[in-house]
């Protein structure tokens, strides 16, 4: 079924009640439950001993063919003969929630932890059917316990998911970011939890931006945040204005010169451009330790030919930051090019394994492996290069092909937040290397 959010926000879409028989859950939630086994609470009668055993056995039969209602029935003369089953009731609640009867099996599921706690499964089912019914603020509780503790993966994203929609519903944003942060971890390519991720965390940052616009609106912070919101968007010449403002308001702001830095590389205008150099040098004389500023000082000597000065920034970033890929790459193309390609691929090669997603650093690894003429290597590194070329050309087309253009240019932001093409763009790219 859908769980539906407020404000346009995500739907989990959880397994249909009346369809887990076609489902991997159904499979689990059958060998979870029976596995407690039949075992009468108090001395019975060797009759009724022997009957409770025959229903059973025969509601086992009835739910591994799908009947819960015939098996629901063979519970209740379980509980009659025996009321403090523990089996009885656990299976009797997952028959009733196998049949859509959230409330009943909800009652069911309680019952059995009252007779034994902590019994995580059972947990997550009781949550899942109160969620069902409205109660929410129990759900929640018995959902958190279960997320924590469940194992099996279907149940647990299942269990996330109704969890993360709990909490969203109820605008504890931060708990369902920790709750969607896990359910990446558990399942990264789904795009539901995808969606999901993306929109907690939109509204967390959109949150975090209306209290600084109210508390400080004319704050230096609150500048740099608007012009980080335009390079976004990609009104670049907007951004270097707040960027500006931004400096005016505190010239040693943590970040700003290597923000101001990376939207004058993209501007434009061929001076803007020029600029950019004296904004990364500002960055690194506020913060010697900022190794992405030395990697941009880097490309910039390397689009100069000038390799001893690219050398020298690259090999300061990676004597702060060893694992960042930028600084092996950058590195790794100085040494190429000055005909040291065996030393340069074990650069390019660690640049790939931090970023396994660098184009430019497996088009270099291919050339630097057929200088060295690691031919099969060379061939393998060009097939990944054009895998993921062809990929981010189809995700940029994917972006261009969005019907946005028909936006006005001022849409009641203000100029300072409207894309020049009233088109919001992907947030304004790195410095290409040459390739």
């Amino acid at each position: 079924m859908y769980i539906p959010l407020v404000c346009g926000c995500p739907a989990f879409r959880l397994e249909k009640c009346r369809r887990l028989s076609s489902g991997l859950l159904w499979s689990f939630l059958l060998a979870a439950m029976i596995s407690f086994g039949y075992h009468s609470s108090a001395q019975q009668p060797a009759q009724a001993d022997s009957r409770i055993v025959h229903l059973a056995q025969q509601a086992e039969s009835d739910l591994h063919s799908q009947r819960p209602d015939l098996a629901a029935s063979e519970y209740e003369r379980i509980l009659a003969l025996d009321p403090n089953n523990l089996s009885a009731h656990s299976n009797l609640g997952l028959a009733d929630y196998l049949q859509g009867k959230f409330a009943p099996a909800a009652e069911e599921f309680e019952n059995v932890l009252a007779l034994k706690p902590n019994l995580w499964n059972i947990d997550a089912l009781c949550g899942l059917s109160e969620a069902k019914t409205g109660k929410n603020a129990d759900a929640t509780l018995h959902l958190d316990l279960a997320f924590q503790h469940v194992d099996e993966p279907v149940l647990r994203l299942s269990v996330g998911q109704q969890l993360f929609t709990l909490l969203f519903q109820s605008g504890q944003l931060v708990r369902a970011g920790d709750v969607v942060d896990r359910l990446q971890q558990l399942d990264p390519g789904n795009i539901d939890v995808l969606y999901a991720a993306h929109q907690v965390y939109s509204m967390l940052a959109d949150k975090a931006f209306v209290s600084m616009a109210q508390l400080q609106p004319a704050s230096a912070r609150m500048f740099e945040l608007r012009a980080d919101r335009m390079a976004g968007m990609g009104n670049i010449e907007g951004a270097i204005r707040a960027y500006r403002l931004a400096i005016q308001g505190d010239p040693h702001l943590s970040g700003v010169h290597f923000a101001l830095g990376e939207a004058l590389s993209v501007s434009h205008d061929e001076a803007e451009r020029a600029g950019a150099e004296g904004e990364y040098n500002k960055a690194l004389e506020d913060n010697p330790l900022d190794e992405k500023a030395e990697c941009r000082l880097g490309d910039i000597a390397m689009r100069r030919s000038d390799l001893k000065s690219g050398a020298q920034h690259y090999q300061r970033a990676l004597a702060l930051q060893p694992g960042d890929a930028d600084a092996n790459e950058g590195y790794g193309m100085i040494l190429l090019s000055s005909d040291s390609a065996r030393e340069a691929r074990v650069y390019l090669l660690r640049a790939v394994k931090f970023d396994p997603s660098d184009v430019t650093a497996y088009y270099h690894l291919s050339e630097a492996s057929r200088k060295t003429g690691d031919m099969d290597d060379a061939r393998t590194e060009m097939d990944e290069f054009l895998k993921l070329k062809t990929a981010q050309d189809t995700l940029k087309h994917s972006f261009d092909d969005l019907p946005l253009r028909t936006l006005p240019q001022n849409s009641g932001k203000g100029d300072e937040e409207a894309s020049p093409q009233g088109v919001p763009a992907l947030p304004p790219p790195v410095p290409n290397k040459n390739f």
